[in-house]
């Protein structure tokens, strides 16, 4: 026993004065390193952030010829899906309200030239005044666009002075029962034949005027049989459209770009980095990277240092104007269920740059080839187009960025963004796509049953409700890992596919964003097979490391027919080979359950979907041997003995007790569901034997 002699020091369990200090010390070392850890990962995004403006500003400074000259012809869209244009005609002369169908478009909708005379724009977002006179929202221009419009005009306006006197004659002014909103609002008593009434005190003033417009719409396809969902509506006074005005048209080229120098100073663009005078009001920008609206984003938490975000000069302002509406309808296309910008960056000099114009127009074209397995089988029947296809890739003038994105009426939000594609990378996984295919076709798996990169959203459950960015980050990092050839994590993907094993099981598609399927056994076999062959294409793509396949070719005749030859095209390992298998049998096993009526195919219950453990795998091999011995009857049965000892010899052989849960149920499942290309007589069996396709009983 140890006896203090005095001289130690006993520790009550409180620091000493020193002590403290270097804890404190410490603490402030470590908070100091979180600090610039932060402040580095947002100098990081910041820097990121001015780089896409710049590209965006440079695709405007081409596609305007690096002339802004013709602002207005760029925020007009290419078509509608709206085939009529019908005038809202205020007659202050004869003090009355009159409806006319305008213009008519063909089935394709509208044509740009006519929208353009009307200059049909995009709305305000979200609560902003609504000032355009052309719009599809009737609600908006029997309420606050007339009288917005002749209030933003300048005083000298000789349209300011025709709306003052339209708003006056023709519009009343209505206030919200709890007295806390106004409007003004279209006067019923001008409308003819109107069949409905504005209340004068409404309780809720947003639901009145929407169903007063309704009632309008009504009113006016019955005047000019033109449908109100095809329907564009536009402002005229003493029968001219409002649009057409001159002063009109030099007000809506001061709000896209001198209207946000009104509080300009000198400073650097943060865009081109000239010195000259600069804006921060960036709010009509549609794509936003960063925060203006929130002080904590500020410099120094002071709102007036806003412009430290971003700044841009008169120029730059105008071409991002260009650029957002420009992109929105040349380069704006879906992967998977994302919406995505793809923006080049050219790599080229200024004099050059205006050739990639051309090219600009066919990428998002050749993009959609990329994604769509079915659009590249198109384009390889035809060698000129694909001659053509590959031409843009090969232009090595620009590298390609993908915006993810999320927009709702009033929000821009950016998911994430793919920055800095080679062209060569894209050709890399069009190659590899092609190959993925190549094998699908030499496996017989079905042409529904194939893979592309807009495939992977439907091969990870997504929660419907309550989803997030983390959700949504499940499939954007592949993507992202695809297009910057980052390595992916293989148990990650099997955990992956595990969950969606679960959702066709359990069929709970109501949870997720999988559609729903009448046949739940036959959705999982053909996803089991897409998922095979999207590990083959991250293999070839060398972002997942390949298995070390075991030569079995003295086992050869004991395969079932087709099956060797998947594990062989397929990569599988040994321990792989052998789960494959078993689930093959427990497959052949189910077949024969439900010739013998038994729909639910109980043998299917003996695996676990959330994860097989190793004693689990050791018991379901017992279960599959007794299921043979039950029904042996079945032909096809009686030859899965000779499969199931296969299958257990290669497990044994191989690395099983390196397979994961979640691995195990991949390959489990993946041989069950090879019984899809089981169209031929298995190994051994005369050809007159019957052995239907499962397919035909599970499509």
């Amino acid at each position: 026993m140890l006896e203090d002699n005095g001289d130690s020091e006993i520790w009550t369990g409180k620091l000493s004065k020193e002590e403290m200090n270097m804890k404190n010390y410490l603490i402030r070392l470590n908070q100091y390193a979180d600090s610039w850890t932060k402040l580095n990962k947002v100098a990081i995004f910041f820097r990121k952030e001015y780089q896409m403006l710049n590209v965006i500003a440079d695709i405007g400074k081409i596609v305007s010829g690096n002339s802004q000259s013709d602002l207005l012809e760029f925020l007009i869209p290419e078509a509608t899906k709206q085939r009529y244009i019908v005038g809202i005609d205020f007659d202050l002369a004869k003090k009355s309200l009159v409806f006319d169908l305008l213009a008519e478009g063909g089935e394709n909708g509208l044509s740009k030239q006519k929208l353009q005379e009307y200059l049909f724009v995009a709305s305000e977002k979200g609560n902003r005044p609504q000032f355009s006179p052309t719009s599809s929202n009737l609600g908006y221009l029997v309420s606050q666009t007339l009288p917005n419009l002749a209030d933003f005009l300048p005083e000298d306006s000789e349209l300011k002075k025709l709306l003052q006197k339209a708003r006056d004659r023709f519009f009343m002014e209505v206030q919200e029962e709890s007295g806390k909103k106004s409007a003004f609002v279209l006067n019923e008593k001008f409308i003819p034949d109107a069949s409905s009434h504005f209340a004068k005190k409404p309780e809720n003033l947003k639901d009145a005027i929407a169903d007063y417009a309704k009632e309008l719409a009504k009113l006016i396809e019955e005047k000019t049989t033109a449908p109100a969902k095809e329907t564009i509506y536009t402002i005229c006074v003493n029968g001219e459209p409002v649009a057409g005005h001159p002063d009109y048209q030099r007000f809506l080229w001061r709000q896209n770009s001198e209207s946000a120098f009104a509080g300009g100073f000198s400073g650097t663009c943060s865009v081109c980095g000239t010195k000259t005078e600069v804006t921060q009001d960036t709010t009509r920008f549609a794509m936003k990277f960063y925060m203006t609206d929130k002080v904590s984003f500020a410099s120094h938490f002071d709102s007036s240092n806003y412009y430290k975000a971003v700044t841009a000069c008169k120029s730059c302002y105008q071409n991002i104007i260009i650029a957002e509406k420009w992109i929105d309808q040349h380069l704006r296309t879906r992967l998977g269920g994302f919406e995505v910008y793809v923006m080049p960056q050219t790599i080229w000099g200024e004099m050059e740059a205006i050739r990639l114009f051309r090219y600009l127009q066919a990428i998002t074209r050749e993009f959609n080839e990329v994604k769509n397995i079915a659009s590249l089988r198109e384009a390889e029947s035809n060698i000129k187009e694909r001659a053509e296809h590959m031409g843009v890739f090969e232009q090595n003038a620009f590298i390609w960025n993908f915006l993810f994105f999320r927009k709702s009426q009033s929000a821009f939000k950016v998911l994430t963004l793919i920055k800095d594609v080679p062209p060569s990378r894209i050709m890399e996984i069009t190659k590899r796509t092609h190959e993925t295919d190549d094998s699908r076709k030499k496996l017989e798996i079905p042409d529904n049953i194939s893979f592309d990169l807009d495939q992977i959203y439907r091969l990870i459950p997504l929660r419907k409700r309550g989803a997030d960015l983390q959700e949504y980050k499940k499939i954007l990092q592949l993507y992202a890992c695809i297009f910057n050839g980052l390595p992916v994590q293989k148990k990650q993907l099997y955990h992956f596919y595990k969950q969606l094993a679960c959702v066709h099981h359990f069929e709970s598609y109501a949870l997720y964003q999988i559609q729903k399927s009448n046949n739940p056994d036959y959705a999982l076999m053909a996803d089991t097979l897409k998922w095979n062959l999207f590990l083959l294409f991250l293999q070839k793509l060398n972002l997942i490391e390949g298995e070390s396949t075991m030569n079995t070719n003295e086992f050869d005749d004991y395969f079932p027919d087709g099956v060797k030859e998947a594990f062989a095209e397929l990569g599988y390992n040994a321990a792989q080979q052998g789960l494959a298998l078993l689930g093959y049998v427990i497959g052949v096993i189910a077949y024969a359950q439900y010739k013998e009526g038994l729909e639910n195919k109980p043998v299917l219950e003996k695996i676990n979907y959330q994860g097989m453990s190793e004693e689990k795998i050791v018991r379901l091999f017992n279960d599959a041997f007794e299921k043979i011995r039950q029904y042996r009857k079945n032909k096809t049965v009686s030859y899965a003995e000779r499969w199931l000892a296969l299958a257990k010899k290669l497990y044994e052989t191989g690395a099983h007790k390196e397979l994961t849960a979640d691995e195990r149920v991949f390959y489990l499942l993946s041989g069950y569901s090879m019984n899809l290309l089981r169209s031929k007589p298995p190994a051994g069996t005369a050809e007159t034997e019957e052995t239907e396709p499962m397919e035909e009983e599970l499509a």
